[in-house]
């Protein structure tokens, strides 16, 4: 009995896969949960004290600014990354590079290959909805305001993106997915991984059932895109360009936030199912079509390298 309960513990000298992700993923979500929420609850508390309605202040928790995102982002990726670090050291006693930050060669191609693919996907979403009338195109950023402060308001949100990336590719496809690759095996650590990375994505506004399959997908081909490096490299680079060419660049919302914008889009409601609505790409058909389009890629990728199976 004291084996099986040791064994149910206990693999190879150290905590069991299965509970180290577990723990990992209920402290983690705690301290996200510490840094994000008292940093909206303050905001919402201002703006109501401020004299604008509730119901007013509740809609702009789509659009926050960037001068709070940003630091926000900052602190999550702080929280995440001593989190990690320690159970990486003291639980699974390895590295915190060998999660996938090796500088293996060909790693600047990895990093390439997925900010040119997040660009090429994200603009072809861009020009169906176009072609398809259920977008329209006003204008840009820079008629209404000077490039300085296009500029700088791009900058902001290609590092509050490139943190947001980091935050969500090391906690998923790093330590979740390598963990649960020991137990119960690859093929459940990508399913397993993959619909923990879309429930995290519950409390976002306008989230429904299609955004959580969607946005589990899109894991499956963060996943996918690790297993044929061996590096967190070619996700992260993936991810970022995803979210920051879908949101910073053509104004789409990104998973129901709405960030600011260089082309002054409007994504017509009638069409919700096909683009997704307020929820953004994850949410629709067009969505779900180029994360398709994006595993097959990079299968077409792995096996040109010899790396496919």
């Amino acid at each position: 009995m004291e084996s099986d309960l040791s064994r149910f513990f206990i693999r190879e000298g150290r905590l069991h896969p299965g509970w180290r992700v577990t723990l990992y993923f209920l402290v983690t979500l705690v301290g996200m949960l510490l840094t994000q929420v008292p940093i909206v609850v303050a905001y919402i508390s201002y703006r109501i004290l401020s004299g604008l309605p509730p119901e007013t202040v509740l809609l702009e928790i789509t659009r926050l600014p960037l001068a709070l995102t940003l630091p926000a982002m900052m602190m999550q990726l702080g929280v995440i990354w001593l989190l990690t670090y320690l159970f990486r050291r003291f639980l699974d006693r390895q590295s915190f590079t060998s999660l996938g930050f090796e500088r293996r060669r060909g790693w600047l191609w990895e990093i390439g290959l997925g900010v040119v693919l997040g660009f090429a996907l994200m603009g072809g979403i861009f020009l169906i909805e176009w072609a398809g009338g259920w977008l329209t195109v006003g204008d840009g950023v820079w008629r209404s305001q000077s490039l300085g402060p296009a500029l700088l308001m791009l900058a902001g949100y290609f590092t509050l993106f490139i943190l947001a990336g980091a935050s969500e590719e090391i906690m998923f496809r790093g330590y979740i997915l390598q963990n649960l690759r020991e137990w119960p095996g690859t093929t459940l650590a990508v399913v397993i991984s993959s619909i923990l990375f879309g429930l995290v994505h519950v409390l976002n506004p306008n989230f429904n059932l299609f955004a959580a399959l969607n946005i589990a997908l899109a894991g499956v081909a963060f996943c996918y895109a690790y297993l044929i490096t061996g590096n967190l490299w070619l996700p992260l680079a993936f991810h970022f360009s995803w979210n920051f060419f879908q949101g910073p660049i053509f104004s789409f919302p990104v998973s129901g936030m709405i960030s600011g914008g260089l082309l002054l889009t409007q994504v017509s409601q009638a069409g919700s199912a096909i683009t997704g609505g307020a929820f953004g790409p994850e949410g629709g058909l067009t969505g779900l079509a180029a994360q398709l389009l994006g595993l097959l890629i990079f299968w077409l990728w792995a096996k040109r390298r010899g790396g496919g199976s």
